[in-house]
């Protein structure tokens, strides 16, 4: 953190009050939840004090949806443990829009930065952004799609299993719906085996489908 920033702040909060201080400054800050004092938290990631930056991460995290847009830019800028910070409190809030930045940092050159991005894209994937992860890795060129997959599918394979299900329904990759997550009712549909006709309004075939409801009946005879 540059002493330019510290310098107009009241009072130096970070070198001189310890750690009792530091915990008492981030409090304050969570309790504000302010524009400004978002701010300051996310300057806190890029202090040098893991224990700091811990309170400001826990912080954050409680804050979920006010905290969670402001660390997405720290993804792709800042030194190697604010980028595991921010992708650590996005994973653990489940931050649906984050999964595209995380899934570039996963070819972070620092191992631990890619690490902290594929576990973040597990536990989003565990929340209710399976479709989102899998809509995402649809957007990428396929031998990059498939090592990507393979590397969350070695975290969780039943996440991965359920990501390459979601990833085979080619109208869901499609859908023009940013907003979509495994509870929309288009996913669960989808998921249930509903034709996407039915999903959409259409007339639903009432004829069994080969390969899921077993062979076709033979019609009954005149």
């Amino acid at each position: 953190m540059s002493d330019e920033i510290r310098s107009q702040r009241p009072f130096d909060a970070l070198n001189s009050r310890g750690l009792t201080g530091k915990r008492e400054y981030v409090r304050g800050l969570e309790q504000r939840s302010d524009g400004e004092a978002l701010s300051l938290l996310v300057e806190c990631l890029c202090d040098e004090s893991w224990f700091l930056r811990d309170l400001a991460e826990e912080a954050l995290l409680r804050l979920g949806a006010r905290g969670a847009p402001v660390l997405v830019p720290l993804l792709d800028q800042g030194l190697w443990f604010t980028r595991a910070s921010a992708a650590r409190v996005l994973g653990r809030s489940a931050h649906r829009p984050a999964v595209g930045p995380l899934l570039r940092l996963t070819e972070d050159a620092n191992a631990l930065v890619a690490d902290a991005a594929r576990d973040a894209l597990i536990e989003v994937g565990r929340g209710g952004g399976a479709v989102s992860i899998a809509r995402a890795l649809h957007r990428l060129a396929p031998e990059v799609r498939r090592r990507r997959h393979q590397e969350l599918s070695g975290r969780d394979r039943d996440l991965g299993e359920r990501i390459g299900n979601l990833l085979r329904q080619d109208e869901l990759m499609s859908v023009d719906d940013e907003g979509l997550n495994d509870d929309s009712p288009i996913v669960r549909a989808t998921e249930e085996g509903l034709e996407w006709e039915v999903l959409t309004g259409s007339a639903p075939s009432t004829s069994p489908r080969p390969g899921r409801d077993g062979p076709s009946a033979e019609p009954p005879a005149a």
